[in-house]
């Protein structure tokens, strides 16, 4: 399924020339070295890379002549070239201070094979510098550590009065196309359709780390009956061209890609529509910039309320594929793979964001992405559950249970920093929502009478008394106190009930705050012991939202009921 569906996706691209024809690859290019026609270099290579980071660049792509043999060359590397371009290695025959003569013989002679006795100036002009260029001479190029280090990527030829790079002229595609034409594969089954075709020996690697596939056989255990790597999942050489064509350009899309934990997820659907460019906007919110940002946020509101944006209500039926990817030794382990109309997608995410929904200031973003989500479960990115994001996405997709850890990695911050902000409560208020069935208000209601939800809204009351009495102070009952309340009530309780009545002795308008007091506590017949997990949670969710209801400004109040 995954892979038919990678190929419909190619034949729709090709229509719309966002893919290449069979033979070429969209690639990364580092370099460009400028030649005359007589094959003599001019002036120093230019650097086309431009730096957005440490060590993290943007690379000039271009469309290259490309095989499969070259895309998995890694053991046979040296006599494996691509043609016109590749790295120094081949074009200069040197790599660093090292002699690659082996590298330079195999890119000469695919290019003498290639080309022939074509008279094409930019061909002429290549075999010339090929011929005569002495390797030594490379390390004294300007930017030579450069073209030979780990962000060098491939480098290209240009001809002197050319706007394109050599590779790109017509007449050297058309000589390259008509080479991978002749080219001759064994024929079999291919797994796909069950018919015979030619079958191509090895799938396609792609840029996870050192390259990895989506389907491999890279150790003797994985193999039966005698067959070698890609003969255990044949493929015809058509098939496995197109569905990596299309994976390859979900991977360099800015808007049908985004990263969640370790894995890639990548998105598109059967015929082209706007949720393609807006999927990946709702989930992972920095990819907006500020002219799509209210776009997304009306779509949004849309779908929340149950309506469906105008501009996609036809495209209610069609399917939309999500597919999230991580690397797993030498293959693409599949994370998830998810398929639904784009009507049920947006059940799915109205039903999320109604799940999250919860009260809020004017600063708080209204639809977290997953990735605002997973920040709340430690203290730094770093330290986030590699395989949690990929459970959150599952669960938002599918409507599935969330991941637990979710839930205890933000139970777990709270206990750490007795911070309880917009974000964890609505994460609590989520996992309790859809796991457990618990009917969880977005603000304070003063009719809930759990027991849990009663002590969170009485902390919070505590907490303004003190703060009423002493004014700002560094650390308040929340800061020592918080854990332990929510956790064994009977053991914290009692003592801050205690200090209270000395706080409403100190403050203002100590009447008020012993009245709050007293409607929690009239619904309070004893403090437990001990709380669960699902009441710790609904513990802090009060906390939260009692605080803001003690803080928020109201139009008519009465005098000393608002700090």
């Amino acid at each position: 399924m995954i892979f038919q569906s990678l190929i419909t996706l190619y034949d729709r691209l090709a229509v719309e020339n966002k893919v290449p024809p069979y033979g070429f690859s969209i690639e990364d290019i580092g370099f460009v070295i400028t030649i005359d026609r007589q094959g003599n270099l001019i002036g120093q290579p230019e650097d086309l890379r431009t730096k957005t980071g440490p060590q993290k660049y943007e690379f000039r792509t271009s469309k290259v002549p490309y095989t499969n043999q070259v895309n998995v060359r890694a053991n046979a590397a040296a006599t494996t070239p691509n043609f016109m371009v590749d790295k120094a290695d081949y074009i200069f025959g040197m790599s660093a201070s090292a002699k690659k003569d082996v590298h330079h013989k195999s890119f000469t002679e695919l290019i003498n094979e290639v080309c022939g006795d074509s008279t094409d100036e930019g061909v002429v002009a290549v075999k010339a510098f090929l011929q005569t260029w002495n390797p030594r001479d490379s390390v004294g190029l300007s930017v030579w550590k450069d073209m030979c280090g780990l962000h060098g990527k491939w480098i290209a030829f240009r001809l002197a009065g050319d706007s394109c790079f050599v590779h790109e002229r017509p007449a050297v595609q058309t000589l390259w196309s008509g080479f991978v034409q002749k080219k001759e594969f064994s024929q079999g089954v291919s797994f796909l359709d069950g018919e015979t075709h030619d079958i191509q020996p090895q799938y396609a690697q792609f840029k996870f780390g050192s390259g990895a596939s989506l389907v491999s056989f890279n150790e003797v255990a994985y193999e039966s009956y005698g067959k070698k790597k890609g003969e255990n999942a044949p493929i015809s050489v058509e098939a496995e061209f197109k569905s990596s064509a299309a994976l390859k350009y979900l991977f360099r899309s800015k808007t049908q890609r985004l990263r969640i934990g370790d894995a890639t997820t990548v998105f598109w659907a059967e015929r082209a529509t706007p949720v393609e460019g807006m999927f990946g906007q709702v989930l992972n919110p920095s990819m907006q910039d500020e002219a799509a940002a209210e776009d997304v946020q009306k779509f949004l509101e849309t779908v929340r309320k149950g309506g469906m944006p105008t501009d996609i209500a036809a495209d209610g039926e069609i399917k939309f594929y999500i597919l999230g990817l991580s690397l797993n030794k030498a293959r693409l382990a599949l994370r998830f793979w998810y398929v639904c109309s784009v009507d049920e997608l947006m059940v799915r995410l109205r039903d999320h964001f109604q799940c999250l929904e919860m009260e809020r200031s004017d600063k708080d973003i209204p639809y977290p992405g997953i990735w605002h989500l997973l920040k709340e479960t430690a203290r730094e990115t770093k330290d986030i559950s590699p395989v949690l994001g990929g459970a959150l996405a599952r669960s938002i997709l599918t409507g599935a249970h969330y991941p637990q850890n979710l839930y205890q990695g933000v139970l777990g911050r709270i206990r750490a920093d007795q911070r309880i902000n917009y974000l964890r409560a609505s994460i609590l208020k989520a996992v309790l929502t859809r796991n457990y069935n618990k009917e969880v208000p977005m603000s304070w209601d003063p009719d809930r009478k759990e027991i849990a939800y009663l002590l969170g809204g009485l902390f919070a009351v505590l907490e303004k008394v003190q703060l009423d009495a002493l004014g700002k102070v560094n650390t308040t009952i929340k800061d020592r106190f918080f854990s332990a309340a929510s956790a064994t009530p009977s053991s914290v309780f009692p003592r801050l009930l205690r200090l209270s009545q000395h706080h409403i002795g100190k403050a203002e308008y100590g009447t008020v705050s012993d009245r709050r007091i007293a409607e929690i506590m009239e619904h309070v017949d004893s403090f437990p012991a001990h709380m669960g997990l699902q009441d710790q949670g609904l513990f802090a969710i009060a906390y939260y939202q009692k605080k803001n209801d003690l803080y928020r400004k109201k139009e008519s109040k009465t005098e000393g009921e608002v700090a």
